[in-house]
């Protein structure tokens, strides 16, 4: 029998149902690193079989799991351990940095890219005019092929006016080009999945999401990016730590 299955035996003297107990069992094993990000947990059929319990005790358990986000659930392929990142809020990183260390592969996925004048809320965060023009480009942030988040971000066209000569990274862009962000200012609140959002990163609509505002500014305290990401909350800890 497998290590990590047999420490999760059920207590069926304990008046908390079978479930729930093994629901919790399973959270602390991930929690602890016993199951990775990305792996596989075990089929409903194996813990059945290994544990002695009931299939709706099994199914109960992983549907709790499933609800509170800690796994994903693909038909046919398995149970996987959902990604979860954390982002320390004292280090300004990008995407990449932030899920590499996790195992996954980051990848963006540019879904729209508008040049345009900017919004009154651009023209105050990057200190534009309104006849100025921003480049916004919007893209959908995955780990290996799981949708964690939307981002768009608009720059001023003196900064980025073509979103080809990007790359794959924008702050890597902005490295390149002598403009890297030094400092950013974030805003957290809480958002809902609007009908496009829902689309866009294949959630129900209404489902609730972290929005993170960002003006990131380089040499001489120029902003040259505003940058709006929606976070599904499975996926995301922001992390900060507090000194006395």
């Amino acid at each position: 029998m497998d290590r990590r299955i047999r420490l999760l035996t059920l207590d069926e003297s304990d008046a908390t149902p079978l479930y729930m107990q093994l629901a919790r069992k399973l959270t602390a094993a991930i929690e602890a690193g016993q199951w990775l990000a990305g792996e596989a947990l075990p089929s409903e059929r194996t813990l059945v079989d290994t544990l002695g319990i009931s299939r709706v005790t099994a199914r109960r358990a992983l549907q709790v799991l499933d609800e509170e986000g800690t796994i994903l659930r693909n038909r046919g392929q398995g149970t996987f351990i959902a990604p979860r990142f954390a982002q320390p809020l004292s280090n300004l990183g990008n995407f990449s940095e932030m899920v590499r260390p996790k195992g996954f592969v980051p990848t963006s996925e540019v879904i729209d890219t508008q040049r345009r004048e900017p919004s009154h809320e651009e023209c105050v965060a990057l200190g534009l005019r309104p006849n100025d023009e921003v480049l916004s480009l919007t893209r959908l942030r995955k780990a290996d092929t799981t949708i964690v988040s939307l981002d768009r971000s608009t720059l001023p066209v003196g900064v980025l006016s073509d979103v080809n000569e990007m790359g794959d990274s924008l702050y890597a862009y902005l490295d390149r080009i002598g403009k890297p962000v030094l400092r950013a200012v974030q805003h957290f609140r809480a958002a809902i999945a609007t009908a496009e959002l829902s689309r866009q990163l294949s959630i129900e609509a209404g489902e609730p999401l972290l929005l993170v505002s960002r003006v990131g500014y380089t040499h001489g305290e120029v902003a040259v990016e505003l940058t709006k990401t929606w976070c599904i909350n499975d996926y995301y800890d922001f992390v900060v730590e507090l000194k006395r």
